[in-house]
């Protein structure tokens, strides 16, 4: 087995790269045999892909955030190769799903063992996902709290970006499918939480062959705000009125702007409208 650790050495306030020799230790003293990848500030994904097959790598693992996971996944899809994620970022909203472990002994134990689950990811135009891609309110708070980062860790970087977009923000309409509303936000998962633990979508499973949609209709600010909190717990589903679930192995998206903006596991991006959001069943064997 041959092992390649792909880390973000800004990831986590610039401490994924101490935590990632720390764990290098461990993995010498006990004869593993791996390289360690240091990611890129731009979409390094084909480079990586390109390493993983030279190099003959079996087991691959994102060092960093959710950023970093969701980059490393593209480079892993389609390969027969173990994907893993070593939680060293701010937010690590995918690995709180897969219930990983933080502390160095313990992701050392679970490289170790090896144990895996074979995951579904979504697939948005050449792109794939781990945990979500979201539009609308969200958005504009990702902008935000990309920002806020630099001052505040994870989920309160979130929460302020949450307050201060509430102020400024304008619903537009969006087409779901079959469905035109006005709409504060909408996110399709796979996975459960995002936003540095908000369990935004508390249906959804990484396995079920299913993406998971939660709309947010527009309401009165002080409306959402009051049921903002709700979603650190997932008890949002209670406001029937505002807030409503379905599944699907396919969305479509389109806006009235030529251009949709996205994010997607913590990263921007942008797509001529409209989009197509599919699921692919079965498609990772991931490291847990």
């Amino acid at each position: 087995m041959k092992y390649l650790f792909a880390v973000n050495p800004v990831s986590g306030k610039n401490k994924a790269k101490v935590k990632m020799n720390e764990l290098a230790i461990l993995l010498r003293e006990n004869h593993f045999d791996f390289l360690i990848y240091e990611t890129q500030p731009y979409q390094y994904a084909g480079d990586l892909r390109s390493i993983i097959i030279e190099s003959e790598i079996t087991h691959v693992f994102a060092v960093g955030g959710d950023g970093t996971a969701h980059e490393v996944l593209n480079a892993v899809v389609g390969l027969d190769v173990f994907f893993g994620i070593v939680p060293f970022g701010s937010g690590n909203d995918f690995a709180r799903v897969l219930k990983l472990p933080h502390k160095i002994n313990k992701i050392y134990e679970m490289i170790k063992k090896n144990n895996y689950t074979v995951i579904d990811v979504g697939k948005i135009k050449d792109r794939y996902f781990l945990n979500y891609i979201s539009f609308g309110f969200d958005v504009a708070i990702l902008k935000k709290s990309l920002k806020y980062k630099k001052f505040f860790h994870g989920g309160l970087a979130y929460l302020f970006s949450v307050i201060s977009s509430l102020v400024t923000y304008k619903c537009k309409v969006y087409k779901i499918n079959d469905s035109v509303d006005k709409f504060y936000l909408s996110t399709i998962h796979n996975g459960k939480f995002y936003g540095g633990g908000m369990k935004i979508n508390p249906f959804s499973e990484v396995n079920d062959g299913l993406l998971n949609l939660c709309t947010v209709k527009k309401m009165a600010r002080m409306k959402l705000l009051f049921l903002f909190p709700s979603v650190f717990s997932g008890k949002h589903f209670k406001f029937k009125k505002v807030v409503k679930f379905e599944t699907g192995r396919n969305f479509n998206v389109e806006v009235d702007d030529e251009v949709v903006t996205c994010g997607i596991d913590g990263e921007l991006y942008e797509f001529n409208s409209p989009i197509e959001i599919s699921i692919l069943s079965e498609s990772v064997k991931m490291i847990r």
